[in-house]
């Protein structure tokens, strides 16, 4: 009996010691806020981009984010009028327009009775609004700081404001006229490096640099970057 008793206990306690060990390891969670200033040589006014990232920490250094993200209202500049000489403009020679990257020109030619006109049709604004899904991976530096990169995708759709301008050869301008919306969308890569600095138990202040870029039927390919500041909270 005293055999039975002892090898029934020395069973009951592996059986638990490997319940314990199949156990998976629990690091935790994140949720973050951040704002973000734009910088883009390819679009002519920026916002600041505002993110809500949350997600798991799979290991100790690698994390998965899900976020949404804000990019904020985007802008180009309207294009300039090109005007026709006083000679040209009497014989019907229509002006044109700079800067129209972004849409198309109609030019209509006049003759001695009749002003030569040109019409501008393109994009004006956008403000694109998508979902995240990174990996990070933090490198620990000191107790408090950690340096960390990250890359995934970014899915998004925008409304992408339609304005039409018409200029004269004598040199007037119709008032800029709204034509409509075209929504659009896209899935884009995304990478980043930044740092972590941990003052405060579980909060953290959260600085990052990313790139990215927004490229549709309706939105020339435009690159940006990211400089983002904010806090986040593990628990």
């Amino acid at each position: 009996m005293r055999t039975l008793a002892t090898l029934t206990a020395l069973a009951a306690t592996l059986a638990s010691g490997s319940a314990l060990a199949a156990e998976p390891e629990d690091f935790g969670s994140f949720l973050g806020v951040y704002g973000a200033a734009i910088i883009s040589d390819d679009i002519d006014q920026t916002n600041i981009a505002t993110k809500i990232v949350f997600g798991p920490n799979i290991t100790e250094n690698l994390s998965l984010e899900f976020g949404i993200m804000d990019m904020g209202l985007m802008a180009y500049d309207d294009p300039d009028p090109l005007f026709p000489t006083a000679e040209n403009a009497a014989t019907g020679t229509p002006p044109t327009f700079t800067n129209t990257s972004n849409g198309e020109v109609d030019r209509d030619s006049g003759d001695s009775t009749t002003l030569g006109s040109a019409t501008y049709t393109g994009s004006e604004s956008f403000q694109a609004r998508g979902v995240l899904l990174n990996l990070r991976y933090n490198f620990t530096y000191t107790e408090t700081v950690d340096f960390f990169v990250k890359a995934g995708a970014s899915a998004w759709i925008a409304d992408v404001e339609k304005i039409s301008i018409t200029a004269y050869g004598d040199g007037t301008v119709d008032a800029k006229r709204t034509t409509g919306s075209n929504e659009t969308s896209g899935v884009e890569l995304i990478t980043g490096v930044g740092i972590m600095w941990t003052p405060w138990d579980n909060l953290a202040i959260r600085s990052e640099l990313e790139s990215t870029s927004l490229d549709s039927f309706h939105i020339e390919p435009t690159g940006f970057l990211m400089i983002g500041l904010g806090v986040q909270y593990e628990f």
